[in-house]
């Protein structure tokens, strides 16, 4: 055997052990790359799944606190035109019983119907009756005779602070049938003319 023929023999045993060498690093190597990638994948995965997890919480706050804005910001415009509502009701109410009062036949019915409460409620001690300053005399005639009939003796007393309806005393009570005494519980009235409005909208 030549020396090319040797110098051919141990460089192929070289590049066997070479070969072999190579297969026994490259294998374990590739199988922890492997191992590598499929934990790194793995990790990326749960990372993604968490980070989607807090978006979706924190998507689920934003949106519950919007719903809670948007409920809250749908009551109060419920709220302002409710007392938009009730404050226009308010001023038409008075107009209309301040009409009442000036008109004779809605009149006498204002002072019938409350003159019949204070004869239930009121003592037969002697009564006095404020009245506007404009309230006929006829009227307060016609009155002080019905109650005269039931042995009631009667004060009229002009009273620049009523412009519409009466007040009836008798001892230390009162029955106060003026328009600001018929108006003076103004949260319950208020609430029925909500209530009233719904019913008419419903």
């Amino acid at each position: 055997m030549n020396l090319q023929q040797r110098t051919t023999a141990l460089l192929e045993v070289v590049e066997t052990y070479r070969a072999r060498r190579c297969v026994e690093l490259l294998e374990p190597a590739g199988q922890q790359a492997r191992e590598i990638c499929r934990s790194a994948l793995a990790a990326a995965r749960q990372r993604v799944h968490t980070a989607i997890e807090e978006q979706r919480k924190r998507m689920a706050i934003e949106l519950s606190a919007a719903e809670a804005r948007l409920a809250t910001e749908r009551r109060l415009l419920v709220q302002r035109r409710a007392a938009a509502t009730l404050a226009q009701a308010w001023a038409q109410l008075r107009a209309a019983l301040h009409a009442r009062w000036q008109t004779p036949a809605t009149r006498a019915r204002w002072v019938d119907a409350h003159l019949d409460r204070a004869l239930r409620a009121l003592s037969r001690t002697p009564w006095q009756i404020h009245h506007p300053r404009d309230w006929p005399a006829a009227e307060a005639e016609t009155v002080a005779a019905r109650l005269a009939a039931r042995g009631i003796t009667v004060h009229f007393v002009e009273d620049a602070s009523i412009d519409a309806g009466v007040r009836v005393i008798a001892g230390n009570n009162a029955l106060d049938a003026t328009l600001d005494g018929l108006l003076a519980e103004r949260a319950a009235i208020e609430g029925r003319l909500l209530q009233l409005l719904g019913e008419v909208n419903a």
